[in-house]
């Protein structure tokens, strides 16, 4: 148990790389952390166990030592998908084909969750009002402005004015330090904290298609994943069940599937 005060950061964590990235990276400068999960429906809610299983990791590392990090993790049900019945979301509608390709083709744009990021900032901002936290964050990159409105510096910005106004006597802020980077820039700095990318979980499809521990290799997330791994010159512990290969838009590698 810690035994000093430090400063306190509530942070939005999936089961993906980014996510373990943020947390290792605030672990790494000394915060006191309170990590939020979500189950609001998603079909790849496999992720959580993933976040489980690095989280267990990042105590294993900065929890257990003499004045050590306090770590704290919950899972917290949001009811998107009963509010969105009939949601053309392809992440949150059994009915709607998970679309396959590059994570920028604009086919992408089915993976979107209207209001996810506000909906989990939201509750983020109560815990972290509650807990004292000084800090909120949350892992959107350079990479999400493509399809994700909730992911761009213009809605962190109009998310910090609201929560402003919303209460006042003490000011809590949203960061994103990973809004100008890459994911390519974000592996390396994974590697260069020594985060377990093993552990995480990033395909939208494998976790409910039957392809168990295997990511699928067909969906934005895999392509993204695989593409970062490859840009960044970082071992890519994945399994694929299909090749990712055939879907990047790197110049000088295999074209994208038509």
């Amino acid at each position: 148990m810690s035994t000093t005060k430090r400063e306190r950061a509530v942070l939005i964590v999936s089961g993906g790389m980014d996510s373990c990235v943020l947390a290792y990276y605030y672990a790494a400068a000394g915060f006191d952390l309170h990590l939020l999960s979500f189950d609001y429906g998603q079909k790849h809610v496999k992720e959580l166990a993933y976040a489980e299983k690095y989280i267990a990791r990042l105590r294993g590392r900065f929890g257990l030592q003499e004045n050590s990090l306090e770590i704290q993790h919950d899972v917290i049900e949001l009811p998107i998908s009963r509010l969105l019945t009939d949601s053309d979301s392809a992440l949150i509608n059994k009915n709607v084909q998970m679309p396959h390709g590059h994570y920028t083709d604009d086919s992408m744009k089915a993976t979107v969750v209207p209001f996810r990021n506000p909906n989990m900032l939201l509750q983020a901002a109560t815990l972290a009002w509650g807990d004292h936290a000084s800090v909120i964050a949350y892992a959107a990159h350079q990479g999400d402005y493509a399809q994700y409105p909730d992911c761009r510096e213009e809605f962190v910005d109009a998310f910090n004015k609201m929560l402003s106004t919303a209460m006042t006597g003490r000011t809590l802020h949203v960061e994103s330090p990973f809004m100008h980077f890459t994911k390519a820039q974000i592996t390396r700095l994974g590697a260069s904290l020594d985060v377990p990318f093993d552990l995480t979980w990033s395909c939208y499809e494998g976790g409910y298609e039957g392809l168990d521990d295997r990511h699928c290799g067909r969906c934005g997330t895999c392509t993204e994943r695989y593409e970062a791994f490859k840009l960044a010159g970082v071992p890519d512990p994945t399994q694929y069940a299909h090749d990712p290969e055939l879907y990047l838009n790197i110049p000088g590698t295999a074209s994208t599937a038509g």
